[in-house]
């Protein structure tokens, strides 16, 4: 009798042993779990603060090209300048300008834009007018592509004119000759119904007769 009465003692003592080393355990993964101030929900918390993460964010530019550019009588249009990256003028800048005389002030969307390239600061080249001698047009968005798969880059520009009450689409693509970029206005002429770049493009690789 007394062998089973401490037998069933220590078996009692064993299982509630267990049960408190078992409690710490859970009360941890429910605290992971809900967020609680473990070290590792912590240390995840933080933003990183490392040399090579604050190195990054004060790098340089990889292209400045297109950085404070300036003609007489011209704001300098920034967000519709680009770096290129493609012959003739690799490491250049596709500028845009508005006219001082044109536009209200430098908010004003950029009547009289005219186009150039831009190397080392100084414009290398002028663009012929994609607006055909019309005033006050603007560029609204202007991109980059081979539309006739010469192996080189062509210009495609999105602009507007203004009309007595409201504007109207007139648009152009300046090809790329390998030299230089020309542009026809009586092909333009056929674009002047399209409102965006990718119905431009679309066009012109459509109809390449008429632009190359």
């Amino acid at each position: 009798m007394k062998i089973t009465y401490i037998t069933l003692l220590l078996s009692l003592t064993l299982v509630i042993q267990g049960c408190s080393k078992a409690d710490p355990g859970n009360t941890s993964s429910a605290a992971t779990a809900s967020g609680g101030n473990s070290a590792g929900n912590s240390a995840a918390s933080k933003p990183a603060n490392t040399p090579a993460a604050n190195s990054e964010s004060a790098a340089k530019p990889k292209n400045d090209s297109c950085k404070d550019l300036k003609l007489a009588g011209k704001n300098f249009i920034a967000k519709q300048s680009f770096p290129i990256d493609f012959e003739p003028f690799a490491g250049g800048c596709f500028a845009t300008f508005g006219s001082k005389d044109e536009m209200l002030d430098e908010k004003d969307v950029p009547r009289g834009s005219t186009f150039h390239i831009f190397k080392d600061g100084k414009s290398v080249l002028d663009l012929p007018d994609g607006f055909d001698g019309q005033a006050a047009c603007w560029v609204e968005a202007v991109s980059f592509k081979d539309l006739n798969g010469d192996g080189k880059t062509d210009i495609i520009m999105a602009g507007s004119c203004l009309a007595a009450k409201d504007s109207y689409p007139s648009n152009a693509v300046y090809v790329n000759s390998g030299k230089t970029f020309t542009t026809d206005a009586d092909a333009n002429s056929k674009l002047n119904e399209l409102k965006s770049v990718k119905a431009i493009e679309d066009y012109v690789t459509s109809h390449l007769k008429s632009f190359f």
